[in-house]
């Protein structure tokens, strides 16, 4: 058997995963050392192994069900105390091997967990439609020459410009505003509609980190922003979630 690091969290009395099933339903146990604990379950070799996970992590049903699992145990434990989530599939082949990432990553997981403490994660995602201008009430008339068809162009590529630039100008004020409100935020790539399932472009993909006791300021704000975006653009935000974005740890 390898075992499965879910997280690391301070050291305390008690087992903060205790009662909660990790992958396989196995149990999730504390390993202590260096004043942390790691959050760890036992896994299969067969199915965690160093060439057995290769060939896993290419198997995207089985990757969606370990991401699942991984994600319960550090939102569960995240609500008992403060966890730093590791990367999905971080295993050590024993309790020894884990211990010793704690000794050796121990400051730099001090440091994280200390400034996270008593904050969460906050995801905020803004959305806006960039195409061409909305359709006329009457049809326009095909374009008389190639000369008219270069102007129309013309004229629906500055539209699209102008629409552009003016979402891009929200979404920098929107991130500003926030990061006013935040220990800390960190900008993630922007997500494909693939991704999103949406028609419209994600012009801004936001991680804040808030402190707890500015929850309600910041989720006011959020909601005044929403109430006062332009038209074609839309604010999402998800949380709260554990520090995944700013747990400092590959």
């Amino acid at each position: 058997m390898s075992w499965y690091c879910y997280a690391v969290a301070e050291s305390a009395a008690e087992n903060p995963a205790a009662g909660i099933s990790g992958l396989r339903d196995r149990p999730v146990s504390a390993v202590s050392g260096a004043g942390l604990t790691a959050l760890v379950s036992p896994v299969p070799d067969e199915e965690f192994g160093e060439a057995a996970l290769r060939e896993n992590l290419e198997n995207l049903p089985w990757l969606e069900e370990i991401a699942r699992a991984h994600n319960a145990v550090v939102d569960e434990a995240s609500r008992r105390t403060g966890v730093l989530p590791l990367r999905m599939a971080t295993i050590y082949r024993d309790e020894h091997r884990v211990r010793e990432m704690l000794d050796d990553h121990a400051a730099q997981f001090s440091e994280a967990l200390r400034r996270v403490r008593d904050h969460a994660e906050w995801g905020v995602k803004v959305f806006a439609s960039l195409g061409g201008s909305p359709a006329p009430e009457t049809p326009a008339e095909a374009p008389a020459d190639g000369r008219s068809y270069l102007r129309q162009r013309l004229r629906q590529r500055q539209t699209r410009d102008a629409r552009t630039n003016e979402a891009v100008g929200v979404a920098e004020r929107i991130e500003r505003e926030l990061a006013e409100l935040s220990a800390d935020v960190h900008r993630h790539r922007n997500q494909d509609p693939a991704l999103t399932g949406r028609a419209d472009s994600n012009i801004l993909n936001l991680a804040c980190l808030v402190p707890d006791t500015g929850r309600e300021r910041f989720l006011a704000e959020l909601a005044r922003l929403r109430q006062s975006g332009v038209a074609g653009i839309e604010v999402e935000v998800t949380g709260p979630w554990a520090p995944y974005s700013f747990a400092g740890i590959s």
